[in-house]
């Protein structure tokens, strides 16, 4: 189990976190979250691929094995893709302050 993240990573997901605010929930911005949680999990596979010992990509996984996954499915309007976008967003932004509350040195 990683234990503790470098200085480095944890500003970045910071960064990520802050930036989750400013790009928003909207359809047209989804995008920029997509690219965003693929960097954050990119991060977490530089403390091992093995989900049994890295923590921070066991969570990640699972957020993109329940929430992303939703995101993908096809709504008849935008509001309510929006809605799915927003729980994903939520959830990945907990994940986050998870990340770098109690795995920073």
């Amino acid at each position: 189990m990683i234990e503790k993240i470098s200085a480095e990573h944890k500003a970045r997901l910071d960064e990520i976190k802050k930036r989750l605010k400013e790009i928003g929930s909207k359809e047209s911005a989804f995008i920029g979250v997509e690219i965003l949680f693929y960097e954050a999990i990119a991060i977490s596979r530089n403390y091992g691929d093995d989900q049994n010992e890295n923590q921070l990509l066991a969570a990640l996984k699972k957020l993109e094995a329940n929430q992303y996954k939703s995101t993908k499915e096809f709504f008849k309007k935008s509001k309510q893709r929006e809605i799915v976008i927003r729980s994903f967003i939520v959830q990945f932004k907990t994940i986050l302050s998870m990340a770098v509350k109690e795995l920073s040195i």
